[in-house]
């Protein structure tokens, strides 16, 4: 089986290249973060099932040898949900409105083979420090939040931001790996520590 990550996150592909495994990336036009009417963990899942069954149907004619790896990441506060910022000022509104305050970072992941559709969310919840308006300044002319859910990583430098964080470091980042990894091997007999 060839497994295909249909995701062009770097952070989703360095979680992948951890387990020095075979696969290849392909994506489609489906966007990040769609705007449905649902609850976050529905929209994670809903988003990354489109992007995987979407990147399958490419590969058609290879169905048989594939399994699509999808996923999307939304940031939430019950009342409030955060993809990707649009420009700065969208980082700025969303980094103060974080501040102080617990929030879930929700990612939904779907993994598709021929004959099997399989989705599922992993929630983390993270707890910010009260942030400075120097610091939310400071932290967006580094331009590291630009791609992120919410407009932060935990693995680069706005983890000064974090002061606790409950759940799957990794489904932060943008997959949770371990949730993934039972998956692959219970569905598809694929084991990702395993060595060709």
């Amino acid at each position: 089986m060839k497994l295909i990550l249909a995701s062009s996150s770097p952070r989703r592909k360095d979680i992948l290249d951890l387990f020095k495994i075979s696969y290849k990336i392909d994506t489609t036009d489906v966007e990040d973060n769609l705007t449905l009417k649902s609850k976050p963990h529905i929209n994670a899942m809903t988003s990354a099932f489109m992007k995987a069954n979407a990147v399958f149907e490419k590969n058609i004619e290879e169905k048989d040898d594939i399994i699509v790896l999808g996923a999307d990441t939304i940031v939430s506060t019950g009342d409030y949900e955060f993809g990707k910022p649009k420009d700065d000022e969208d980082q700025i509104k969303t980094l103060k409105f974080l501040s102080g305050k617990i929030h879930d970072v929700i990612t939904g992941f779907a993994i598709i083979g021929k004959d099997f559709k399989f989705t599922d969310y992993v929630k983390t919840t993270v707890k910010f420090k009260e942030l400075s308006d120097d610091m939310i300044i400071n932290y967006v002319k580094t331009r590291e939040g630009v791609d992120k859910a919410g407009s932060y990583t935990l693995n680069g430098i706005s983890s000064v931001f974090v002061e606790k964080v409950d759940g799957d470091y990794f489904n932060v980042i943008g997959l949770p790996i371990s949730r993934i990894y039972d998956v692959m091997k219970e569905k598809f007999d694929l084991d990702l520590l395993k060595r060709n």
